[in-house]
């Protein structure tokens, strides 16, 4: 039973934090097709294009900085869910999504450089 007429502040933010992690995800998943290395396909090799081989150094430092930014807001709203979440209809599941694949994708930007 929800006693609550309308959603306070505390809530909101948590719904916001929610909105903002899934924003963030997708530029992280972005910035990490980037850094990593291009694939040789069968028109790269007919065509002898040249491709790079390693890692994109500048795009993993801008990867480990948005996934630095991805746990904050992942651990804020942990924490924040943790006390003021306690309902069905409040949002929680992007803020773990995004922690999970923030923690993989530096781990990951970590052991290349």
């Amino acid at each position: 039973m929800d006693r609550r007429k309308k959603n306070d502040f505390w809530a909101k933010m948590l719904f916001y934090l929610n909105i903002l992690a899934g924003i963030l995800l997708l530029g992280i998943l972005l910035i990490f097709h980037r850094a990593r290395p291009e694939f040789e396909t069968l028109f790269d090799r007919f065509y002898k294009l040249n491709l790079r081989t390693t890692w994109d150094v500048q795009y993993l430092y801008y990867l480990i900085y948005a996934d630095s930014i991805g746990i904050l807001i992942c651990l804020s709203g942990l924490f924040l869910r943790r006390f003021r979440g306690r309902r069905e209809n409040d949002h929680k599941k992007a803020l773990i999504i995004t922690g999970i694949i923030s923690l993989a994708l530096l781990f990951v930007a970590m052991n290349v450089i």
